[in-house]
């Protein structure tokens, strides 16, 4: 390994939460922020965008899989778009797409020993 990659987890620095109240005077958006970082597990990201080719990185799922399984119900999924425009982006949650992953993991398991 080198240098550079011992120290990428030093290298990106939360703000100290004083300075970034007294910046914006916003103690919501200070609050909100915190509740977002700590959702986060290690360095996965809370949510990811659909990969245009080929696998998504975290989950290795592909694009239309995301979206077949988010209009099933069984990722969360948000599409974010601005008043007025028509193209927005969609989101999906991977936590949830990894706790659905391990569901069907443990119902695959289950039908082994069953069967």
């Amino acid at each position: 390994m080198n240098i550079e990659q011992n120290d990428f987890p030093n290298a990106v620095r939360k703000p100290q939460a004083s300075l970034v109240a007294l910046e914006n005077g916003n103690r919501r958006a200070q609050t909100r922020a915190a509740e977002i970082a700590s959702d986060r597990e290690g360095n996965l990201p809370v949510w990811v965008r659909a990969p245009k080719h080929g696998h998504e990185f975290y989950s290795g799922c592909t694009r239309p899989k995301l979206y077949e399984w988010a209009a099933k119900g069984f990722i969360r999924s948000v599409s974010i778009r601005e008043p007025g425009r028509i193209r927005g982006v969609r989101l999906f949650h991977l936590a949830s797409i990894l706790a659905f992953i391990e569901r069907c993991e443990v119902n695959a398991l289950r039908q082994e020993q069953i069967g």
